[in-house]
């Protein structure tokens, strides 16, 4: 037989040129090369994810601080109006 040597039962023995050994050699380095590039994208994207939650809870912390400061400015003008609203009656009483 030319390149296949029968085994049991009809399976069939393949000889490879170049020899597994030069395959994986060559193999090897593109593996490699290809791990730390899939590595360094992770880290990358990881990188990228933290920043966009960092300034997701930055900005609900804005919005947070602008609706207590905006309640807050609210209660003393009402505070404000109030107050004068009463200094005008006392002096409608006062007057009468």
């Amino acid at each position: 037989m030319h390149d296949e040597a029968k085994l049991e039962k009809g399976a069939l023995e393949f000889i490879f040129e170049p020899g597994a050994h030069e395959v994986l050699g060559a193999l090897l380095p593109h593996y490699l090369n290809y791990r730390v590039y899939q590595i360094l994208l992770e880290a990358k994207a990881s990188e990228q994810s933290s920043r966009m939650v960092a300034m997701k809870n930055a900005t609900d912390n804005a919005k947070q601080i602008i609706k207590d400061l905006t309640l807050e400015y609210n209660k003393l003008r009402q505070a404000n109006i109030t107050k004068e609203l009463l200094e005008i009656t006392s002096a409608a009483m006062a007057m009468s």
